[in-house]
């Protein structure tokens, strides 16, 4: 998929606040020519990326090839994705990604390869191959969970400032009548944590609704859900903040889809001990519940945060914890794994 062809949430809006990221994320890929850029869905990897490829494509010389491996569900096709992004075809007779990086040789490039994580493996060893083979390659690649790369760079939520940056942009460029209060805006932006799709999300239901109607749907996480954008990324998965997490749910595991809807029930920081207590039992039991915990913070689902007295402890973001949520009421678990909760927080207050 070209460049012109590739669609994504972030041509929405202004490329709010990710002036020092982005100066980070290219050095680190001038001394290592591949990196990964992870977060969760929706934080802006695609919209980093795309600026990052705009200033590359102002190089004279410099071959700039851009995919999204949204669509592609066979392993064995990446190689030829990833040609026809670079325009280099190679000799037809010769295994693809051989053809590949004997037709681009020695020739500055740079490919940025979009929604790694469902083939993490092969994307990694592709990347690798061509990165070895063609000195004047470089790859960003952008996935929910990290690759075996020499370079990763996390990317986080936007703090507050630029996150009433983007939306005001996203207004503006909607036309969406009436100036809402920067204090209201500060508001709704702390609701949905800084993440640039939630925001934008919200900023879309201005063409149709009031400042009074938006605040009332994100009082419940679980309404802001079904928010819809006004222009899908690809394939719909950044349709609505639902279909972006459903995205991530079918990569989990069944023990991490389990451990996912339990940890909903804890407000705040959590414990792999307290996860134990609360979320443990012949289901799940020590190994498999620690796996699944490594599991859910490898894909960007829980974020470190700090302990009391050392040691590591997470948090569940609001509109993943509101996902999760629905999903353990919807197993049937939800009373029991609720007392418990409710139990163990009685013990320990």
């Amino acid at each position: 998929m070209r460049e012109s062809e590739h669609s994504e949430y972030s041509a929405q809006a202004a490329f709010a606040g990710r002036q020092a990221e982005l100066a980070e994320v290219e050095e680190l890929l001038r001394r290592t020519r591949l990196v990964t850029v992870v977060g969760p869905g929706g934080v802006g990897k695609s919209a980093l990326a795309a600026a990052l490829a705009r200033r590359a494509a102002l190089e004279p010389g410099t071959v700039v090839g851009r995919t999204d491996l949204t669509r592609l569900g066979d392993p064995a096709l990446v190689p030829h994705w990833l040609a026809r992004a670079l325009r280099r075809d190679g000799h037809p007779g010769k295994p693809q990604l051989t053809a590949l990086a004997e037709a681009l040789g020695s020739t500055p490039a740079l490919l940025v390869v979009d929604t790694c994580e469902h083939l993490a493996g092969p994307c990694a060893e592709a990347f690798g191959t061509l990165v070895d083979a063609c000195p004047g390659l470089r790859v960003l690649a952008t996935s929910r969970t990290p690759l075996k790369t020499p370079g990763r760079y996390p990317l986080a939520p936007v703090p507050p400032d630029a996150a009433a940056e983007l939306f005001e942009a996203q207004v503006r460029r909607l036309g969406a009548g009436g100036t809402v209060a920067p204090g209201t805006v500060r508001h709704i932006c702390a609701q949905l944590e800084g993440l640039p799709l939630a925001v934008l999300i919200a900023a879309d239901q201005l063409a149709h609704h009031t400042v009074d109607d938006v605040l009332a749907c994100l009082v419940r996480a679980e309404d802001a859900l079904d928010l819809p954008a006004a222009a899908p990324g690809p394939a719909g998965r950044h349709r609505t903040l639902r279909d972006s997490l459903g995205w991530s749910h079918r990569l989990c595991t069944a023990d991490e889809r389990l451990l996912w809807a339990r940890c909903s029930v804890f407000p705040g920081g959590f414990e792999p001990a307290h996860v134990r207590e609360v979320c443990g039992d012949e289901r799940l039991p020590p190994g498999p519940l620690t796996a699944a915990l490594t599991g859910l913070s490898w894909q960007s689902l829980i974020e470190p945060v700090p302990a009391v007295g050392g040691g590591s402890a997470f948090r569940m973001p609001r509109l993943t914890r509101a996902y999760g949520r629905q999903q353990l009421s919807r197993s049937g678990e939800e009373r029991e794994i609720t007392v418990r909760f409710l139990t163990w927080s009685l013990r320990n207050s």
